[in-house]
């Protein structure tokens, strides 16, 4: 994969699209639409990133015009308390996605790039898409049961079952963990796991792979909520946990926004501070750059990395190459994943810097 960097040639829309193909300048130009979770996520600055050199790349060699649409939906209105205005709207946090997906398939696109925010409420809208002759992948978020032509991605089984070895040889493979997931807030102020296919796989390999190890207990399952990062809920849930149970000895952390809140040593001063001693160790997923610091500041051993310029780069080329060569893809295109430790660290830093991932990374030095 080249990643060297290249700026331009991309067009970039994050409005309502309202032309059509008739409109274009070009009427042979290959259009790609690719299309974020939405404004507030912010795993997609490298995926954005990744999508633009892609669009400079094929514009400056493919025989035909190419235009890549990096296309970012509004985020969800909630009122003052966090809570979606339609509370029984099952599909009410996809419906700013589903909008663009239907403008980009009214437009006739050739392909589309999306990372599904739920597969069940988009399912009809990808199969409509493929159903009109527009090539789909999807890449961080699936729906597998679409008729999308191939998703682009971590094998989340596997990821979780290597994170959950990694922590029992980090932890001696005895003592109690803390699991923490996505959840949602039920009608009755409780909490259960969401439905996202990326995390009842991480849930599955978690378990299985624990289920290796006689001597280590789960001890509780607690939930994080998506998507303010503002709201330290996910941190304080992780604190109170330990407060209630102090032989808890590490966290695995399935959805890991607790290292992108604010104030984490204020927010879990015992949490913290047993990581700083290693009496505590934890391994997540992700590998954002504020995730970076936690880890320089002893609180997280092991990061799981997306490829997450990969999920702009490499699946807009993808679409690319399904247009206009018919390229045959198996349903699931395996992106791997980085394993990220203190002492590659500055390496991995260095890389997403130039968005140049071609050197691997050291081993990490706590695992064999």
């Amino acid at each position: 994969m080249r990643y060297r960097y290249i700026s331009g040639g991309v067009l970039l829309a994050t409005g309502v699209l309202a032309c059509s193909k008739a409109d274009s300048t070009a009427e042979d130009a290959v259009r790609i639409a690719y299309i974020t979770h939405n404004k507030c996520n912010r795993f997609h600055d490298l995926g954005r990133a990744g999508a633009a050199q892609a669009g400079s790349e094929l514009s400056s060699t493919s025989e035909r015009p190419v235009e890549v649409m990096v296309l970012d939906p509004e985020c969800p209105e909630l009122t003052d308390a966090g809570e979606p205005l339609d509370p029984d709207d099952s599909c009410y946090f996809s419906r700013p996605q589903m909008k663009v997906l239907q403008d980009v398939i009214d437009m006739k696109v050739d392909a589309i790039s999306v990372d599904v925010f739920d597969g069940v409420c988009e399912n009809d809208l990808i199969n409509e898409a493929v159903d009109a002759g527009i090539k789909v992948v999807t890449y961080g978020g699936d729906a597998p049961a679409s008729k999308r032509h191939t998703y682009y991605g971590m094998d989340n089984k596997a990821a979780a079952a290597f994170l959950m070895d990694a922590l029992a040889t980090i932890n001696g493979k005895t003592g109690k963990i803390a699991f923490q997931t996505m959840m949602e807030e039920d009608e009755n102020g409780g909490y259960t796991p969401t439905a996202a296919g990326t995390f009842i796989d991480r849930s599955a390999g978690f378990s299985e792979a624990l289920a290796k190890y006689p001597d280590m207990k789960n001890a509780v399952s607690l939930p994080c909520v998506c998507c303010d990062y503002a709201n330290p809920f996910c941190t304080q849930t992780a604190e109170e946990a330990l407060a209630k149970d102090p032989e808890i000895t590490g966290f695995f952390f399935s959805y890991s926004k607790l290292l992108g809140e604010p104030d984490l040593a204020t927010n879990a001063p015992t949490l913290t501070a047993r990581a700083k001693e290693k009496t505590i160790h934890s391994v997540a997923f992700d590998t954002l750059p504020e995730y970076m610091d936690r880890m320089r500041a002893g609180y997280v051993d092991v990061l799981l990395g997306q490829k997450l310029f990969g999920w702009g780069y490499d699946t807009v080329m993808l679409a690319y190459d399904l247009v206009t060569t018919n390229r045959q893809v198996s349903a699931f295109t395996d992106a791997g994943w980085y394993v990220v430790c203190p002492n590659n660290l500055e390496e991995f830093e260095r890389n997403t810097q130039a968005m140049d991932y071609r050197t691997p990374l050291s081993k990490c030095s706590l695992l064999p």
